[in-house]
């Protein structure tokens, strides 16, 4: 008998964790490319940007199966594009811009005065850098190099 009230108390106790609906994660970085598959050269379902509101549907390897606040898009991301953290990007009277980048960016506490402070008391310049960070390419001429380069994507297409 006491068995059975110790299995009724935890499972009452253990009933709202797996009741409870998914508390919302959100993008931490400046464009995340949501995937038809958990893997980075999965196609594109679409993009979310940062600060946007997801909700996780399950995480294996890594990966977390996403829908958007609006369920408009529904795939998989890269964990480390999530954070719990809200992020807000407050709006005020002034008129001031900022790109995507430099909100992510201010999001893990840097910014470019920052930038600018380490490089100067380091005697480093961030050049080369900024010129890396310029290169881009297609996700069609991505899969073509993995193709061409006998690369391995991960998981199989």
């Amino acid at each position: 008998m006491k068995k059975f009230i110790l299995i009724i108390f935890l499972t009452l106790l253990l009933f709202p964790a797996f009741s409870a609906p998914n508390k919302p994660q959100y993008i931490s970085v400046s464009n995340a490319v949501v995937r038809a598959k958990a893997s980075q050269f999965s196609t594109s379902v679409g993009t979310l940007e940062y600060g946007e509101a997801v909700t996780i549907e399950k995480v294996e390897n890594g990966w977390s199966n996403i829908t958007s606040s609006d369920g408009k898009i529904t795939g998989w991301l890269p964990n480390s594009s999530l954070t719990a953290k809200k992020l807000l990007v407050e709006v005020s009277s002034k008129k001031t811009t900022a790109n995507a980048k430099e909100l992510a960016l201010a999001g893990k506490g840097f910014d470019k005065n920052f930038e600018d402070t380490f490089a100067e008391e380091n005697d480093v310049s961030f050049e080369q850098v900024d010129e890396v960070e310029s290169f881009s390419a297609t996700e069609k001429d991505t899969v073509v190099f993995i193709k061409e380069g006998h690369l391995s994507a991960g998981d199989q297409q």
